[in-house]
């Protein structure tokens, strides 16, 4: 066996507690979700402004583009209004910002580096090599996430990180256009969720089909998909 010979490099790469992420804060109960909207409804429109400025200044430093976030976020909680309710469109902001949290990627740990060549080399002195690497973020609560830091090995084996974004951003999740049974099938199995309906839900599918294809069957909700989905991943 031919021998490696290996350098431990003196890069050391230590878990930032203030990369924190924007996330939807979900209320156990609908009812306590209502309440909290109608005393943001009952509110008047001067202090509307002085919160939400207040929510801006505390956070805008923290998350990119949070004005987008929070107006996202109150699409999604919007059905907890009354019917015809016309709000303005700070208000908006500040409704979606009750309903919104931060948790810190990296509290508990980051580890499991893995090192790949950028797509983009372009500006890179020859001998070198831009690369991205991938992390095991573990957050509050042990939640793991995918990080990523990119940097340059240069000719002689040193490696420069670049410093990394304030910003934590979560990726637009896009579901596949389509669906291998036999995989779809193994991720059910594996999550011990393949009862006899789901059997026979699948067993009126072709061999590849769509989103649309899974949803019109009439069984579809015994099927977790959204557990299903991060499993496939």
């Amino acid at each position: 066996m031919r021998q490696i010979d290996v350098t431990r490099s003196t890069v050391t790469l230590d878990p930032d507690r203030t990369h924190v992420l924007a996330r939807p804060f979900r209320l156990m109960s609908d009812q306590r979700s209502i309440k909290i909207s109608a005393r943001v409804m009952a509110l008047r429109e001067d202090e509307v402004h002085t919160l939400l400025e207040g929510v801006r200044a505390e956070f805008g430093d923290r998350q990119f583009k949070i004005d987008e976030f929070l107006l996202r976020r109150y699409n999604e909680v919007s059905p907890y209004l009354l019917n015809g309710q016309r709000l303005s469109d700070e208000r908006k902001l500040l409704l979606g910002g009750y309903f919104s949290h931060e948790y810190s990627l990296e509290a508990a740990a980051l580890f499991n580096p893995s090192m790949v060549p950028h797509p983009d080399q372009s500006g890179v002195l020859p001998g070198s090599l831009r690369f991205i690497l991938s992390l095991r973020a573990t957050a509050e609560g042990h939640v793991s996430s995918i990080a990523f830091r990119s940097g340059i090995l240069d000719g002689n084996s040193n490696i420069a990180m670049d410093l990394p974004s304030r910003y934590s951003l979560e990726p637009m999740q896009v579901p596949n256009s389509t669906f291998e049974k036999q995989l779809f099938e193994r991720k059910l199995q594996e999550l011990r969720l393949m009862g006899g309906f789901n059997r026979d839900v699948l067993n009126g599918l072709p061999d590849a089909f769509t989103m649309e294809e899974l949803r019109a069957t009439t069984t579809f909700a015994t099927i977790p998909l959204d557990q299903i989905l991060a499993a496939m991943e």
